[in-house]
């Protein structure tokens, strides 16, 4: 999970491409085409590179927020998320679910995203148990005319030993135009002398910034749901762990205090900040 393990790994590839003349699909189709025309729609994903992480049940788990973003003029119309390789890599242990609203989820290679009023749309999509390390394709196919396909990468990374610390994945976002909504994932990286202790993360600014005041809390390889300011789990062997942070409706923009605490000896508390812009045009 860690970027300093994503940013050696995503280099070295990068590099790589590069030297062979050749580009990601990532960087092919997320590039403004030539004569510098804004592109269709775009799909990014966060993180890039995940190192699986989980015990038990949730062991090799990953999980990544797939932002598209399209042109306005397509507000509301839909477009299909779609990656094969991902679910071939998780063993077909995939389920979606949107930053707008808790009651759409599936499970499969597939999901449908509704654009917001700025051509914005917000997927999560949890990987595991028994992902294998790989590199997939992410695409996403416009539903109307012109019936484009934008694709991106993601790499799975197997499970290491990281430096300490908590992260945002993504560390902004561009809040729902017409929930008022967000996604993002917290990455806490302890010590593996730590391992299978208990981490309470949180983010109280955030969830008090929302309707509700509270954070709807996903765990790996779990179909329930946890609500509040904070949620408890379990650090893996390497001493790492993640959940994904569902906030809104009703979201107020600003910057948020993300904390994560060994419940135990020594106590260690780790933070990093969490992002809410107003909904604007990103394409």
């Amino acid at each position: 999970m860690l970027r300093f393990r994503r940013a050696a790994l995503g280099a070295a590839a990068a590099g790589l491409l590069i030297a062979a003349g050749l580009a990601t699909p990532a960087m092919a189709a997320n590039a403004a085409p030539a004569g510098g025309q804004a592109p269709t729609c775009v799909v990014n994903a966060s993180p890039n590179d995940f190192i699986e992480s989980g015990l038990a049940t949730q062991h090799s788990s990953v999980a990544f927020i797939i932002t598209v973003e399209c042109q306005p003029t397509f507000s509301e119309q839909y477009v299909e998320i779609h990656t094969p390789q991902l679910f071939n890599a998780c063993q077909g242990q995939l389920r979606w679910y949107s930053a707008t609203t808790t009651a759409s989820t599936a499970v499969g290679e597939n999901f449908d995203v509704q654009l917001d009023d700025d051509g914005n749309a917000t997927a999560i999509v949890l990987g595991g148990p028994s992902c294998a390390a790989s590199w997939d394709l992410i695409e996403a196919d416009l539903t109307v005319a012109p019936y484009t396909t934008a694709t991106t990468q993601v790499q799975i990374a197997p499970p290491v030993s990281t430096q300490p610390g908590v992260f945002a994945f993504p560390a902004w976002q561009v809040e729902d135009s017409v929930t008022s909504s967000v996604a993002t994932i917290f990455a806490v990286e302890f010590p593996s002398v730590y391992s299978e202790h208990q981490v309470e993360i949180s983010d109280a600014e955030l969830a008090d910034s929302c309707a509700g005041h509270r954070i709807t809390w996903i765990l790996p390889n779990s179909t329930t749901f946890t609500y509040g300011k904070s949620v408890t789990t379990t650090l893996d062997d390497n001493g790492n762990a993640f959940v994904v942070a569902l906030a809104g409706p009703s979201c107020a923009t600003g910057t948020s205090l993300v904390q994560a605490e060994l419940t135990g000896p020594p106590y260690t508390t780790l933070t990093t900040q969490f992002t809410v812009l107003a909904p604007r045009v990103t394409v």
